[in-house]
């Protein structure tokens, strides 16, 4: 991607921003452009608007983080998402040498920075049918290596080995993590699995607006071209997409971004994706194991249209694909034991965010205070002139620079 894209691309970003906004570089894999990537975070630290704050994560397959970079990232409090599926058998469809790298690299880098590494590196699990029975095995593996957060998924694209079977399978390795997760929060307070994380799921069932952020244009991309798109799997220039996919894309689709029409075409997004099926009408959903408006889970269930679109067989934009389902279903009803069975404590992995984000709250707050006592002792007496001061109704920022947090 050419410098001219990427400025016009974080100019448009920060044009729109509000108080805070967030800047994910991924791919293909982005460490293949490490001079652009700190050339942006430069353009970007220098020109965002003052009073707003910044969120950047990095999504890599992890086979060029050095050390070196791996500071750099850090000391700009980005989020690094190492894609590594776990366990050899279960990381060998990304390449047989690929394990061997990463088991290596999450040691050195844990080793290097153990703060560092504990609060900036997350491990991105994806299933696959052929996957699942490696699941709760790659989790106690990336426990032991010490990752503090671990994200599992399914292939949110379309996927033909899922079968019957897999959904017995997958049950049962679900239980495996939940296991582990309990014993694990026993002993140290931690829960290093994201969808265990949290509060316990919503029963409750009402009609759903989308299903994602994509007609919000929650996660703009822009592609190599400087095509901008509100989702990255719709982008025709990535990829060649099955029928309902395409008619997504059409929607999604917000041309050039640095056409003059963008902002006009931005501002278009949900009328036009309202339009589209795939995207609306959550209660008026199936699988194969019944319709969602049944499901007890309904209200908490966020299945990616991408996984209905995607498959070259469908033409019903209210199919869900069974294999999405089932991980859908199955890990929020795993969440809801694992509520139980800690007595309704949260998990480390939910509570510390919020300590963190309380902490800097509170920091910013002392400062105003210390601020606000120091002028009233420096005050002049009563009656006596004060001059005009420049400065006064500008937002006060927190001691490390960075505005609070949402």
């Amino acid at each position: 991607m050419s410098w001219r894209t990427v400025r016009s691309a974080l100019t448009a970003l920060m044009s729109g921003a509000g108080g805070e906004f967030a800047v994910e570089f991924a791919g293909g894999e982005p460490l293949l452009e490490v001079t652009t990537l700190r050339r942006a975070v430069e353009f970007v630290e220098t020109t965002r608007p003052s009073g707003t704050g910044v969120e950047y994560s990095l999504t890599t397959n992890g086979t060029l983080l050095t050390p070196a970079l791996f500071g750099f990232l850090c000391s700009h409090e980005f989020t690094i998402r190492i894609s590594f599926d776990g366990v050899p058998a279960a990381q060998s469809h990304r390449g047989e040498w690929t394990y061997r790298v990463l088991d290596g690299l999450l040691e050195r880098l844990r080793d290097h920075d153990p703060t560092g590494f504990a609060r900036h590196v997350k491990v991105v699990v994806t299933v696959l049918p052929s996957t699942i029975p490696l699941l709760g095995a790659s989790v106690r593996y990336l426990m032991a290596k010490g990752v503090q957060t671990i994200e599992i998924g399914p292939r949110f694209t379309w996927d033909p080995d899922w079968a019957p079977s897999c959904r017995e399978e997958l049950e049962r390795q679900m239980g495996a993590v939940l296991q582990t997760s309990y014993e694990h929060w026993c002993s140290t307070g931690k829960v290093p699995v994201e969808f265990l994380a949290g509060p316990p799921p919503l029963k409750c069932r009402r009609e759903m607006d989308f299903l994602c952020g994509a007609p919000w244009a929650t996660s703009l991309c822009v592609d190599p071209g400087g095509r901008a798109w509100a989702c990255p799997v719709f982008m025709t220039s990535l990829a060649q997409l099955p029928p309902l996919a395409l008619e997504a894309s059409r929607a999604l689709d917000l041309g050039a971004i640095a056409d003059i029409s963008f902002q006009r075409r931005l501002a278009g997004l949900p009328e036009r994706v309202a339009r589209l099926r795939l995207f609306t009408n959550g209660l008026g959903k199936r699988s194969s194991y019944g319709a969602c408006a049944q499901c007890r889970f309904a209200e908490s269930c966020r299945v990616c249209p991408a996984s209905i679109s995607h498959n070259p067989n469908n033409r019903d934009p209210d199919l869900i694909p069974d294999f999405m389902c089932s991980f859908s279903y199955l890990s929020l009803a795993a969440r809801e034991r694992f509520h139980e069975m800690t007595g309704g404590a949260r998990s480390a992995a939910w509570s510390s965010e919020m300590s963190g984000a309380l902490g800097r709250l509170e920091a910013a707050v002392r400062e105003s205070v210390a601020a606000l006592q120091s002028s009233r002792s420096a005050a002049p007496a009563h009656g006596a002139h004060r001059p005009r001061r420049e400065n006064r109704g500008r937002p006060r920022r927190s001691s490390n620079g960075r505005p609070t947090p949402r």
